[in-house]
């Protein structure tokens, strides 16, 4: 398995022999396209006058590149105790969010009444040509009807995919009464829609600690997190010495899967979508203390390959898993919406009983995370994100992952939305415009875990997705015990 990993003497080799072959090159096509931007953003001015410009940012402008059926938009769904009405949604925005200045007196969310359009083949901001109105970003489904997971689940799909460029490409929609499972009470769902464009996860969850709710407390703040000088130099010192090579190592990698298709039947390619029941994070913190405290997500993908293993037909699984977990680059100077995330890859033998499977995941894990992947991956995203739309599938297209992981800790206390509802808990579907297998994404809140899964029609069935969704929190239970009662020897 070493193959992965982009550091070592005969991979520092091949970097400088990169940097000299290819450097003059790489720094020619940049210097062109800068220029390019130039004449792009004269022509832009003077055709539009200044409503139209250029997305300054490249991890922003990089989910410009359309596929189809691949969605480019979030969902987050928030499940709350009591109603919340369109109208508190709309007074809230317009009075507290549209109202939040930065320190030098700009609108911290002005980006959120602009349009994300393509001009001249580049990533734009488009001034709306008619005045903002919140009515047009909030609505409710029906009160009289009573809405299931089945129903939602089918909702799902037709709300991750792309809004009209009519208007700004994000919304909030009100599911007033909704029974997860048969015997609940009725939750209401509170539903947002947001072009990824706009911001990254950690900027939404930041929106909401400070201006939607009361309550809220941080896992990780985003304005405090440091890591010490001395690695934050080795890191990037990994990433400036082997960066080539690892870049050469994603673009090998493009053209290789590590997930076997389910044959046709004929039907065109979709996106299903799925998530587990909110599992105990007791369960989850005694499986971290008798396993040396692996993440949080390399437990959660072991479970997702351990329900894989029992649910799939022999071979449907490779026995060599690769994972990109996805990761914010911290910490955030200010609260003003931007994109800034990143990723690392690791690797799964799924051949390899639970715990062994865990524990070499987790050296993995952090073999690669400290490595050079992180500072690499949001470089190139955001030197990529500045060329041309078409340039951007050199990022975009491809699915050698297996899983893609991403990991969101809310808050650890309960919070009360808008002064309306108390929020038990939080889902979410994040966009993916790649042709991975399976995309995971873990939110935790409170006391409680959840798992949501998109996965491609040609991986797994309905019911296969299914089932393992059903199987995951099972499983977590399983291991729990097991390692409570000291059934599993660990070395």
């Amino acid at each position: 398995m070493s193959y992965l990993d982009p550091t070592g003497f005969l991979q520092l080799l091949i970097s400088l022999i990169l940097y000299i072959l290819l450097g003059p090159w790489t720094l020619c096509l940049v210097a062109t396209n800068e220029l390019l931007r130039l004449l792009v953003s004269l022509r832009l001015r003077s055709k539009y006058g200044g409503k139209i410009s250029l997305v300054p940012k490249g991890s922003e402008a990089i989910w410009a590149f359309k596929r189809p059926n691949r969605p480019r938009v979030s969902t987050v769904f928030l499940k709350l105790d009591k109603l919340i009405t369109c109208e508190r949604v709309k007074q809230t925005f317009n009075d507290i969010v549209f109202q939040a200045k930065s320190s030098n007196g700009e609108q911290v969310y002005s980006k959120l009444k602009k349009i994300f359009v393509v001009k001249y083949g580049y990533a734009c901001w488009e001034e709306s040509e008619e005045e903002f109105d919140m009515e047009e970003h909030v609505r409710s489904l029906p009160d009289n009807k009573v809405y299931s997971k089945s129903e939602i689940n089918k909702l799902i799909d037709e709300w991750s995919y792309d809004m009209s460029e009519e208007r700004p490409q994000w919304e909030f929609i009100i599911v007033p009464r909704f029974v997860e499972n048969a015997g609940d009470p009725e939750t209401c769902l509170f539903i947002t829609r947001l072009f990824h464009a706009y911001m990254d996860g950690l900027c939404f969850t930041m929106l909401y600690e400070k201006y939607l709710t009361t309550g809220y407390t941080w896992y990780i703040n985003p304005f405090e997190f440091r890591i010490p000088f001395w690695k934050k130099f080795f890191w990037y010192m990994n990433a400036v010495a082997f960066g080539p090579y690892a870049t050469l190592l994603l673009i090998i990698t493009k053209t290789r899967k590590f997930w076997t298709e389910v044959p046709s039947n004929g039907s065109p390619p979709t996106t299903r979508y799925s998530w587990t029941k909110g599992m105990d994070a007791d369960m989850i913190r005694k499986i971290r203390k008798k396993m040396n405290n692996p993440s949080l997500s390399t437990i959660m993908v072991n479970a997702y390959v351990a329900a894989a293993k029992e649910i799939l037909p022999v071979g449907r699984l490779h026995d060599l898993l690769r994972v990109v977990e996805l990761s914010a680059f911290l910490p955030y100077r200010n609260e003003r919406p931007q994109n800034r995330f990143s990723g690392f890859y690791y690797l799964i033998n799924s051949r390899q009983p639970d715990f062994e499977r865990i524990k070499s995941t987790k050296k993995n894990y952090w073999k690669a995370i400290s490595g050079p992947w992180i500072p690499i991956t949001n470089l190139l995203i955001r030197s990529v994100g500045r060329f041309p739309v078409w340039f951007h599938f050199l990022v975009v297209s491809g699915g050698p992952n297996s899983l893609v992981m991403n990991s969101i800790p809310v808050s650890k206390t309960k919070v009360i939305v808008m002064e309306s509802g108390t929020m038990l808990e939080v889902f979410t579907f994040s966009a993916n415009p790649t042709d991975t297998g399976v995309q995971l994404l873990c939110a935790s809140y409170a006391n409680s875990v959840r798992i949501t899964g998109m996965v491609r029609s040609e991986y797994l069935s309905e019911s296969e997705f299914e089932d393992i969704f059903v199987r995951i929190p099972d499983i977590i239970d399983e291991w729990a015990q097991k390692l409570a009662d000291d059934e599993v020897e660990l070395v």
